[in-house]
């Protein structure tokens, strides 16, 4: 069985340095290719989909760092050394501060989270299932 939480909204951000730097002409797609951004792995699509689609940057045409931790995008953003997707959630304060700043305001990336259990749960199975639909749809855009 698998219920619907919500949806996880990515932004494409960058500190105020970085965008000064890479950015000063506007963020379109010869500024985009000169930029570093930052993937999770060699697997991780989610960028270069984002940047083909809205921008028609085909695959190995952008500088990419790869980085296996979501905390480390957050840093890596937050430092200057790259542009990247990260979820709203991760970055409320960072953004409200200012430290990161939105390049795209009209664009970004959803993703639909679902959680998948067994339909026939009973006890605690059952009361995490409920608590994690719970907490998931107060917080996450529906």
């Amino acid at each position: 069985m698998a219920d619907y939480l919500g949806r996880v909204d990515y932004l494409c951000v960058a500190s105020p340095s970085f965008i000064k730097r890479y950015f000063s002409q506007g963020v379109n797609r010869e500024t985009l290719m000169k930029a570093p951004a930052v993937a999770y792995d060699q697997h991780d699509k989610m960028h270069q989909k984002f940047v083909n689609q809205h921008f028609n940057i085909m695959r190995g045409n952008i500088l990419k760092h790869t980085v296996r931790s979501s905390e480390a995008f957050v840093k890596l953003a937050v430092a200057g050394v790259a542009y990247c997707l990260i979820p709203k959630l991760q970055i409320q304060d960072e953004l409200e501060s200012g430290a990161l700043i939105e390049l795209t305001p009209n664009i970004l990336l959803s993703h639909q989270i679902y959680w998948h259990h067994w339909q026939l749960e009973s006890g605690v199975l059952s009361e995490v299932s409920d608590a994690i639909i719970g907490h998931a749809r107060q917080f996450l855009p529906q």
